[in-house]
């Protein structure tokens, strides 16, 4: 019996867990442990091998990762989606707690960042912003005011102005349309 442990890139909700898992357990892995960015399972002998599980986690569009700095590059995007998620974004330094988070300097990481994904961390950050806000939007059940203090915005004016940018049309606009466009938080990953 063998363990083995995988970091796995494109996991962005408890739905990709359930998936992952599932995914696993087919090809008669006996799962440890899933988690956002990682799991862990126990494998009897070769089968399957690691070009199996690959081929099957690519199916869900998941995607092994393996070199330190993609590695690191998906941690990133996984706390700035739980700073999201738990609303703190106006409470910390994001970069701060990056580095703390990571272990490293922050310039080093944004450098790796921006070269792996051809994006800034905090342009990556307003799209995955700028998705959540579309979503809140979508469930009518706060005002324009509101999305922008949940998602850590100053005023309205500054998220109107990036959702604008972003999208091509105004949060209004967005709430009139009688189809919701929404492309889902693993589209901006």
């Amino acid at each position: 019996m063998e363990i083995l442990e995988f970091n796995i890139k494109n996991m962005v909700c408890e739905r990709c867990i359930l998936v992952l898992e599932a995914a696993l357990k087919a090809l008669d892995l006996e799962v440890i442990n899933v988690k956002l960015g990682k799991a862990q399972v126990k494998r009897n002998g070769i089968k399957p091998s690691y070009m199996d599980i690959e081929k099957e986690l690519n199916r869900f569009n998941f995607q092994l990762i393996s070199p330190p700095d993609e590695i690191m590059v998906e941690k990133v995007k996984h706390i700035l989606l739980n700073l999201m998620n738990t609303h703190k974004i106006d409470e910390i330094n994001i970069s701060d707690h990056i580095s703390d988070t990571i272990s490293k300097n922050y310039s080093q990481i944004s450098k790796t960042f921006s070269r792996i994904e051809g994006i800034t961390i905090e342009k990556f950050f307003i799209q995955l912003k700028i998705e959540k806000a579309t979503e809140m939007i979508s469930y009518e059940d706060q005002n324009f005011s509101q999305i922008a203090y949940t998602l850590g915005y100053k005023n309205l004016q500054h998220l109107s102005r990036q959702y604008k940018q972003v999208t091509g049309m105004t949060m209004s606009e967005y709430k009139n349309l009688n189809e919701n466009k929404r492309s889902g938080i693993d589209k901006v990953w």
